[in-house]
């Protein structure tokens, strides 16, 4: 896993591979069970809609109104969201000065990281309004906002991504319509399923990190430390993106158990 977390799906925790059709062994890193998903915490707020209160608007061409998502608005969403220290961003490549016919521009390339997710990176664009030295620092500031407004509105709604499109979706249609009464979630995150098929989903996580070599003890351990709740009280909306990512690893421990050539 990226980000500093040095976990090889390739090999057992005691840094051996399995051999072709033999059981792993007991793995002894616990931290191999952290999965490569977002948590079920980090899940639950993308799932949110954005509160249209933080939705500013600008005149673009033809006159139109473009609704659209401040720079710092994005950041204090996703610290909400994915916590302090919990995610960031860099440049890829340098901040570019395009000359044009109509004037300058700068784009920018930005790649945000955040831990259990692929990473996203998008371009972004900003013009030079003035020709002065604090013109270009703002166009070229502007570029690399923008791109890392792009690369975050990948997470969804969240972000604004409900503001892209002709007609633009979800967000912006938030914002002029009633909003219907939203009913607490029951606790157990379980809706629309019953306790019954979050029994079956423990099960079979259980049963996927046995595959992998891991006790049921270490499990509930690394489901404590990952979720910070007890692995009895997590419903199938948190348990499904843990079972995906357990799934996935255990496919690529058997496709390095088998070698290229399988």
């Amino acid at each position: 896993m990226k980000n500093g977390t040095s976990t090889h799906p390739s090999t057992n925790g005691n840094g051996t591979r399995p051999t072709n059709g033999a059981a792993p062994t007991t793995p002894t890193n616990i931290s191999e069970l952290h999965w490569d998903a977002l948590s079920p915490n980090v899940n639950e707020a993308l799932r949110q809609p954005l509160d249209p209160a933080l939705v500013s608007e600008r005149k673009g061409r033809g006159g139109r109104k473009f609704s659209y998502i401040e720079g710092h608005t994005a950041i204090d969403q996703a610290n909400q969201v994915f916590g302090y220290g919990g995610w960031g961003y860099e440049l890829v490549g340098p901040v570019v000065l395009h000359q044009i016919k109509s004037g300058a521009a700068y784009s920018a390339t930005v790649r945000v990281t955040v831990p259990g997710a692929p990473s996203r990176t998008d371009v972004g664009f900003q013009p030079v309004n003035d020709e002065s030295v604090e013109g270009h620092e703002t166009a070229y500031k502007g570029a690399v906002t923008d791109a890392l407004k792009r690369a975050l509105r990948s997470f969804g709604d969240r972000f604004g991504n409900g503001l892209y499109g002709d007609p633009p979706t979800a967000t912006a249609q938030r914002r002029t319509q009633p909003q219907p009464k939203r009913h607490a979630a029951p606790s157990n995150g379980t809706e629309p399923r019953s306790e019954d098929d979050a029994r079956t989903f423990r099960t079979q996580l259980i049963e996927l990190s046995a595959q992998q070599g891991f006790s049921e003890e270490q499990v509930r351990n690394a489901v404590q430390n990952k979720t910070g709740r007890d692995l009895d009280d997590l419903g199938v909306a948190e348990l499904t993106p843990l079972i995906a990512s357990a799934a996935d690893k255990l496919q690529q421990r058997q496709r390095n158990g088998n070698g290229s050539g399988g």
